[in-house]
């Protein structure tokens, strides 16, 4: 393991070294939103994320989900084995003074890292991602889904001028205005301040994303009344951005609906990832009422 003697120098990740990440991202073998470049770009500078490629593994450096104040890495992505990924972080951790620690680990591979005998795992109980079948959403089948479906079909019969356009250079400025008003009773202060921030963020750079993100936005003459933006790894689609102006009812069901069914029409996928809750109660409960068929549990790594 002659890397085991090299140090490692971590970079900081950002917009442009997105390209150098993504092929890493796109072989996760995971579902969950954390290995995206939505997950990764929303959140770049929250978690304060810094990058190094060694043996062909990307190695991501931050902070802990559920506090930023401490060191954290994420899962190893890449041809070394895992044992050896931990060990070279925590040669690492030594040098550098730090407790060798990993952020949102997947249920999936929870037992790999608990076989190389951690001090401590813990769940993150309010960063878990609500998985549904895509087949339920885009078609709001069954009864459980029957409010949905009725929000639905109220909202197309209050607006019967409504309709769909694909995001791109025609209408991004529509959707950057909407969004801009829909902030305006709204304050930047912590997580929610920050990821309306992001938002703008994507819109900005919307077009850079080309072949990688996915954008909606419903219309309800010439006025856009709500967007999604997602982005598919993998059979899974995974909703990044979804805004709304409520005074519609039945919006938000409508371009919940509408993405499943738009991406699905040129990509295969099984699964929609609506992420996680963050804490926020009344989000909590939004994602519960779309009947999760998987909810991913996530966990910190302590060694």
């Amino acid at each position: 393991m002659e890397h085991r003697n090299n140090r490692l120098h971590f970079h900081r990740l950002t917009f442009n070294s997105l390209p150098l990440v993504l092929p890493y991202l796109q072989h996760s073998g995971s579902r969950s939103c954390d290995y995206t470049v939505g997950g990764i770009y929303q959140w770049i500078d929250y978690f304060k994320y810094h990058y190094c490629i060694v043996a062909d593994t990307l190695l991501i450096k931050g902070v802990a989900e559920d506090d930023v104040k401490r060191t954290a890495f994420s899962l190893p992505l890449g041809a070394m084995p895992l044992d050896e990924a931990v060990a070279l972080l925590g040669d690492y951790c030594a040098t550098e003074g730090l407790t060798l620690e990993f952020s949102a680990i997947t249920e999936e591979r929870i037992d790999d890292f608990r076989a190389l005998s951690p001090t401590a795992v813990t769940e993150l109980t309010h960063w878990s991602d609500y998985l549904y079948c895509a087949d339920k959403l885009a078609t709001f089948a069954g009864n459980k889904m029957k409010r949905k479906r009725n929000h639905v079909n109220k909202f197309i019969a209050t607006y019967p001028d409504h309709h769909i356009e694909p995001i791109g250079k025609e209408n991004l400025d529509c959707v950057r205005t909407f969004f801009d008003r829909l902030c305006l009773t709204k304050t930047d202060n912590g997580m929610a301040g920050y990821e309306r921030n992001q938002t703008r963020r994507v819109l900005h750079d919307f077009a850079h994303y080309h072949g990688i993100f996915h954008g909606i936005a419903l219309f309800v003459g010439a006025e856009v009344v709500a967007f999604a933006i997602g982005e598919v790894t993998g059979t899974t689609l995974h909703v990044h951005i979804e805004k709304t102006n409520h005074d519609f009812d039945g919006a938000n069901e409508f371009i919940a609906q509408a993405m499943v069914q738009h991406v699905a029409a040129s990509h295969h996928i099984d699964m929609v990832n609506r992420e996680d809750d963050a804490g926020d109660p009344g989000l909590r409960q939004s994602k519960l009422s779309y009947c999760p068929d998987l909810i991913l549990k996530k966990y910190n790594v302590i060694f």
